[in-house]
């Protein structure tokens, strides 16, 4: 039996942060929660304008990207992006040191034959423009962002360095992220975050047991498609107050899983969307209580790219796009009037049994018939919203609606 497989690829970036030259909350009371929220927040702002599409996005890639602009913002615009991004008190060092803690428990202590859970940063700076030496220090220390000057007035030749780099740090899952012309000799500087996550289940899918079932994509159409089936012990609940069922499948050797909430009604998902805004998903993990489930999951692959602009005025920051915005920290010298252009990010999420040769291993498991009166079924033939998450931060998030 080959085991499934999990890859997800995705990119954060032009946080083009694309800064290019002007011319004419509430604090959580930890990391972990402010994280968790940041990721609740920002999904009732992207799904729900996606509904009739396959989503895939990485909240802890977004929130990075964005930390680093906090870095070099200052006024208005470093208290909005404090703000909507849960960064809690203290100075920009503190704020730093705190994430760049983070990132280094969480993305780089990966056990032996776990998950590959990888993130890169990267700062792609006009060639005639100089970083300042204390935002330098806090990308390179405590984000390990490196700078490099790149002559943008050559628009092809950048965009190409950039892609370059984004497909090798995703292992070449991200392809033509930036588009002809999204750089040009009034772009000061492009912000970068790369992620790419790759797992097996702990508990996999025999390739055998997969068939082709109906997928109802409402309750008028349905598709048919290769749904997975296996029965275990796994952690599920089911939530009243959602209207929903719930799955939590564990990734081997790691504290990573997937969380799946599927409405019980077909046409389920726009009102189970509304009901997660705010939501902590570590508070519905908690309620889980383990059962033997009967499991149908559809293999399913996600690509999908979206401008994050408007959802993130939405959330709040609105300086930062604007002739008002504040980001005189980011360079020694030069212009200091910088605002974002662009915020562009692009994921690829891939579920099947067997995504690559490390993870082809074969063997067979064999378990006792049993007629379990209180067996459960969690039958996602229907839209349902997942996450990639740990109990510290959510990595990737979206919903399968369509086939």
């Amino acid at each position: 039996m080959a085991s499934l497989l999990i890859r997800t690829a995705l990119f954060i970036g032009i946080l083009s942060c694309t800064f290019n030259s002007i011319t004419a909350g509430t604090i959580a009371p930890s990391q972990m929660a402010t994280r968790n929220l940041f990721a609740a927040t920002l999904f009732s702002f992207v799904a729900p304008d996606h509904l009739n599409d396959n989503v895939v996005y990485s909240p802890a890639s977004i929130q990075t990207c964005l930390a680093l602009a906090f870095a070099g913002a200052d006024g208005d615009t470093a208290q909005e992006l404090r703000k909507v991004l849960y960064l809690g008190e203290g100075d920009k060092r503190q704020v730093a040191q705190n994430y760049g803690e983070f990132l280094k428990t969480a993305i780089k202590n990966t056990k032996e034959n776990g998950p590959t859970l990888k993130m890169a940063n990267r700062l792609y700076v006009n060639e005639n423009l100089k970083i300042a030496e204390e935002y330098n220090r806090i990308a390179s220390e405590y984000l390990e962002a490196k700078a490099e000057n790149v002559d943008f007035q050559k628009s092809n030749d950048a965009i190409k360095k950039i892609n370059t780099w984004v497909e090798q740090e995703t292992e070449n899952k991200i392809k033509n992220l930036m588009q002809p012309g999204s750089v040009d000799a009034t772009t000061t500087a492009v912000l970068v975050n790369a992620i790419y996550f790759k797992a097996k289940w702990l508990k996999p899918f025999s390739k055998s047991s997969t068939t082709k079932m109906n997928f109802n994509v409402n309750t008028k159409q349905q598709v048919q498609v290769d749904m997975m089936f296996q029965d275990d012990k796994f952690q599920y609940g089911e939530f009243d107050n959602l209207d929903a069922k719930v799955l939590e499948m564990p990734y081997e050797n790691s504290d990573l899983s997937m969380l799946i909430i599927l409405p019980n009604k077909v046409d389920g998902l726009a009102k189970l969307e509304e009901k997660l805004k705010g939501v902590d998903l570590n508070e519905i993990s908690s309620k889980l209580e383990t059962e033997d489930v009967d499991v149908m999951l559809p293999r399913f692959r996600i690509e999908f790219d979206i401008d994050l602009k408007e959802p993130l005025k939405k959330m709040g920051l609105n300086s930062m796009f604007s002739d008002a915005a504040n980001f005189k920290n980011l360079f020694a010298d030069g212009p200091t009037a910088q605002k974002v252009s662009d915020v562009k990010h692009k994921a690829f999420l891939d579920v099947n049994e067997a995504g690559s040769e490390a993870a082809a291993a074969t063997y067979m498991k064999i378990v006792l018939m049993s007629l379990n009166i209180d067996q459960k079924t969690f039958k996602a033939d229907h839209p349902f919203v997942f996450a990639i998450r740990s109990k510290t931060a959510v990595y990737f998030a979206g919903h399968v609606s369509k086939f």
